[in-house]
């Protein structure tokens, strides 16, 4: 599978766009923790909520009051498991 084309685009610090996302590892209302074509993305906050997932686009829309969006490296997350997108659609 070809990986798609990753961007995050942040409104006001309360509405985030990400693009390129290929699984979400896990999510409440203070930290959503993400798999994209780049690494994985924490992104951090109050009141965080996901309003749209495009499973075949890679698309997901954060609302919320946003205070971080940091990237890494480490695949602490992926080998816990499944993430939440491939325990939905076994």
């Amino acid at each position: 599978m070809e990986d798609k084309k990753h961007s995050i685009t942040l409104d006001d610090r309360n509405l985030l766009f990400i693009s390129g996302v290929k699984d979400i590892y896990s999510f409440d209302e203070n930290k959503v923790i993400l798999e994209t074509t780049l690494g994985t993305l924490t992104v951090t906050g109050e009141g965080l909520q996901i309003n749209k997932l495009s499973i075949d686009d890679g698309n997901l829309k954060v609302k919320g009051s946003i205070t971080s969006c940091i990237y890494s490296e480490g695949r602490e997350f992926k080998d816990r498991g499944k993430g939440i997108l491939a325990r939905m659609f076994k």
